[in-house]
């Protein structure tokens, strides 16, 4: 799909409706915007939804089961990083 549109004053640009529609961008949206040459892209960031404080640390007490890595061993490197 190709569009024209032009930078306002203020270097905003106005992504046309067709585009937002079908990329689904909705106010608020975060976009990555990188230049190449003289060509510049735009990439729509999906963050994940966080629903909970054990879910979001979940990945990183699995890793820790399989490493047998204990709770001495965070307590001792707390310390450790305390000291410096």
């Amino acid at each position: 799909m190709v569009n024209i549109t032009k930078i306002s004053s203020k270097g905003q640009v106005v992504i046309p409706f067709e585009i937002r529609e079908k990329m689904n961008l909705e106010e608020g949206n975060l976009l990555i915007i990188s230049d190449n040459d003289d060509s510049i892209c735009m990439k729509k960031i999906e963050l994940p939804k966080i629903k909970s404080w054990k879910e979001a640390t979940k990945p990183f007490r699995e890793a820790a089961k399989k490493s047998n890595f204990s709770e001495g061993d965070l307590k001792k490197l707390i310390e450790e990083s305390r000291v410096r």
